[in-house]
């Protein structure tokens, strides 16, 4: 994909139905049958992607929504934490990637990569000391993708998906 074609714009209160559509979506893809039950997928998306959630997560001042555009369509999203946003405390001066999606039929096409490297310009221009986020251990290809763009493993922790205990593999990018 040509980069011109591809920019990030933040997402604004008024964009909490797009930002609910989308990750949905994006979640329910990667995350839904046959990698779980439909029954945890749906509880799970019941509770955590609400139009009430996601407008308030949007409004949280600690948090930052961007949306990844490709010739003026949405394709993907991410979600930035920092202080008391992050979903656990980590010691230091950080910021959280709690979500980054693409839509699949844009994946593998270096969206995922503009994303990232938008998060790394953010995370600079705060100066905070590193960027972390929570991979669940069998998404291979995610863990791949953070290493491959310097993230180091630093710890384990549990995630509720409905009632299965899953577990996040930590990575983090010092700078």
């Amino acid at each position: 994909m040509e980069s011109q074609e591809l920019k990030i714009v933040k997402v604004r209160p008024e964009d909490n139905h797009t930002l609910l559509e989308i990750g949905r979506q994006t979640f329910y893809d990667a995350f839904g049958s046959p990698h779980n039950t439909e029954e945890n997928i749906h509880y799970y998306l019941s509770q955590k992607f609400t139009l009430e959630k996601i407008t308030n997560e949007i409004l949280n001042p600690e948090s930052q929504f961007f949306f990844a555009l490709y010739k003026d369509k949405i394709v993907g999203y991410l979600k930035l934490n920092s202080g008391s946003a992050q979903t656990e405390f980590i010691k230091g001066n950080s910021i959280e990637i709690e979500r980054i999606y693409v839509i699949n039929i844009y994946q593998g096409k270096g969206i995922g990569k503009y994303l990232l490297d938008n998060v790394i310009r953010i995370a600079k221009e705060k100066t905070v000391a590193f960027i972390w986020l929570g991979v669940w251990e069998k998404n291979k290809s995610a863990i791949n993708f953070y290493q491959q763009n310097g993230f180091k493993i630093f710890d384990k922790h549990r995630f509720m998906l409905g009632s299965d205990k899953q577990t996040d593999i930590m990575m983090r990018l010092d700078f």
